[in-house]
């Protein structure tokens, strides 16, 4: 069952120079499957088919594996994981990596917090919030290595939402054709105000990358209405990760 798409990740992984661990390939089918089960029934993905979802939600969340560093240990958060993505694919195959789901709509979170359950990722957790809330509560408040966005919204809006849950020293990653240097200087500025700084030698890291370089202002985050209104301000309100 399911051996064309055990097999496509198992080519991917091979041409890209990533190894999987032990029932990696396995656990990242299976939880495809479980998403293609559940937009049966809920509104989870515009993914049709297996197929499709482990092309498009699996291997596409693992892409950044290629070129970024994600060391044994790192504590990780995916802010509006949506369907579990990128995180539940990330955990399956970085090894001792630890994550933290972040979910505003409850039955997406509910099908997360099952999908942990079935795929016995005991590494990882969800909580059912937004993020503008969540990331003012001490618990999570640089408390991340590295944060992930994935569709999320404009980077002006994900800067905002995500610096603030990184420690010192920590990077985001926005998943997106952009590069740093695509950026509006108004999106520049902004990360600085955070305590970011964009990096703009990375154009390997196809996407966009924040290092964290100092603490994150009480200020911040604004309400999610204030944050769009400033992002369209300076044109940024059309900066979207894809």
């Amino acid at each position: 069952m399911f051996h064309v798409e055990q097999q496509t990740v198992r080519e991917w992984a091979k041409r890209n120079g990533i190894a999987l661990p032990v029932g990696a390939t396995d656990r990242l089918v299976r939880y495809a499957a479980l998403v293609i089960e559940a937009n049966r029934r809920h509104n989870l993905t515009g993914c049709a088919t297996i197929e499709e979802a482990v092309e498009r939600l699996v291997l596409a969340s693992l892409e950044p594996l290629r070129r970024l560093d994600v060391p044994r240990g790192t504590r990780f958060a995916d802010i509006g994981s949506g369907a579990g993505v990128p995180g539940i694919p990330l955990a399956l195959v970085l090894a001792g990596a630890a994550g933290v789901l972040m979910e505003a709509q409850a039955k997406r979170a509910a099908f997360i917090e099952c999908a942990l359950k079935e795929l016995a990722l005991s590494t990882l957790s969800v909580v059912c919030g937004r993020i503008e809330n969540l990331a003012c509560l001490a618990e999570y408040r640089g408390a991340f290595d590295v944060v992930f966005s994935r569709a999320f919204g404009p980077v002006y809006v994900v800067l905002e939402m995500a610096l603030p849950l990184l420690r010192t020293g920590g990077y985001l990653y926005i998943y997106s054709k952009l590069r740093g240097g695509d950026l509006e200087r108004g999106i520049i500025e902004h990360a600085v105000a955070l305590g970011g700084c964009v990096d703009l030698e990375r154009a390997d890291a196809g996407g966009v990358v924040v290092n964290k370089t100092a603490e994150t202002p009480g200020a911040y985050p604004r309400r999610y209405a204030v944050i769009r209104r400033a992002a369209g301000r300076i044109g940024g309100d059309g900066e979207h990760e894809t």
